[in-house]
């Protein structure tokens, strides 16, 4: 974990938005549009300096060999009140990969030459080859495939344990690394507030990392008063509802540890490759998880210390939930004893069967950003 010392900004290289070509769309969200970059042909009327200069060329020509990177821009078709959101989501998203730099945090490799403000701004970013909600499709066909053949009077027969310890280890060093990114962040007084998988991908090669991504909701807590209760007055109903912690739903003060909730629910899909309060509606979610502070059941073959990890995480007490740097702590434990011995995997993970996503998830309302809902709460700036 490093510290950023005194938000030191990076050197960004910039373009103007004639000079480069992007080829096929890669990805859509609520407000931006994601293309891979293809060429890119400078413009000397662009150049400011020597130095700028140098650089520019140098990053045009390694895109143009590699074709690793991708344009974020902002979509074209947005009414004007999601716009004008839209516009202060990718301001802030490129205020914030301007100072950051961690092995599990998306880079941004330039800029538009332009204010921010304007429709044509855009960010150059690392190509990542696909998110995390991918990844858990991908992961459950393994263990589907692992998991042997199902016997009415003896259960599971002929499971691949090599198999299953293997997807075992994978998936545990993404959760790892995962909180290794929202350490960093916490480290330097950032709190993330949207840690799903749609905003975590992996990056291209033959060693794939996760990498956290989109800022948008992202926020500083240094120049923020707290109260009493070392909580902050930041906007409500913030993020997406099938992992937002209950305190932001209600509207209430809170601070990093909203973080931790996620996470906690989070970590339990990792596990379980099922979907977290699959078939709940959003009434349902209020009532049951908001209100009565109901949890996914952590599977009874897990070891105790995940369970515990994830319940204390999601704790609807904000005190009981640990720091990012004791869950880092705890999963280098986890992860080096899986490294020493299979015999920590838990030997009834063959039960674990893959599921279809589209069982699993029976209300994708629980997904949907709130900043894009009608909600008049969500009307409000966002702080």
């Amino acid at each position: 974990m490093t510290m950023i010392e005194e938000k030191e900004t990076r050197k960004i290289v910039q373009f103007a938005f004639s000079e480069i070509t992007c080829g096929r769309s890669v990805g859509t969200g609520g407000f931006s549009t994601v293309s891979e970059v293809v060429a890119i042909d400078l413009d000397d009327v662009n150049d400011t300096d020597e130095a700028d200069t140098q650089q520019r060329k140098d990053l045009a020509r390694e895109i143009n060999q590699t074709r690793a990177y991708v344009l974020k821009m902002l979509r074209t078709d947005l009414p004007v009140e999601e716009h004008i959101k839209g516009v202060t989501d990718l301001a802030i998203e490129a205020d914030f990969l301007r100072t950051l730099s961690h092995p599990h945090i998306v880079q941004m490799r330039a800029m538009a030459n332009t204010d921010p403000r304007e429709s044509r701004f855009f960010i150059v970013l690392d190509r990542l080859s696909g998110t995390l909600d991918k990844k858990f499709n991908y992961w459950r066909k393994l263990v589907g495939e692992a998991s042997g053949t199902w016997f009415p009077l003896c259960g599971y027969c002929c499971a691949k344990a090599p198999q299953l310890h293997a997807v075992w280890k994978e998936r545990l060093h993404v959760a790892r690394d995962i909180a290794k990114a929202i350490d960093y962040l916490h480290a330097n007084r950032i709190v993330y507030r949207d840690l799903k998988p749609d905003n975590l991908g992996f990056t291209d090669g033959v060693d794939p990392q996760i990498q956290l991504f989109d800022f948008g909701l992202a926020k500083r807590l240094d120049d923020i008063a707290q109260n009493e209760d070392g909580c902050y007055l930041l906007t409500g109903n913030t993020g997406s509802l099938r992992y937002m912690a209950p305190e932001v739903a209600l509207d209430r003060p809170y601070n990093e540890t909203v973080d931790a909730y996620s996470f906690g629910v989070l970590f339990w899909q990792i596990c379980s490759l099922q979907t977290p309060f699959a078939g709940y509606n959003q009434r349902m979610h209020d009532e049951k998880v908001v209100q009565q502070g109901q949890r996914p059941k952590p599977h009874k073959s897990w070891p105790y210390s995940w369970s515990s990890l994830m319940e204390a995480c999601w704790a609807t007490d904000i005190a009981k939930r640990p720091s990012f740097r004791d869950i880092v702590v705890q999963f280098e434990e986890i992860v080096q004893l899986l490294e020493q011995e299979d015999g920590v995997i838990p030997n009834r993970t063959s039960e674990i069967k893959a599921k279809k996503k589209s069982k699993a998830i029976l209300d994708s309302t629980l997904d949907t950003d709130t900043r894009l809902t009608g909600d008049k709460r969500n009307d409000a700036e966002i702080v």
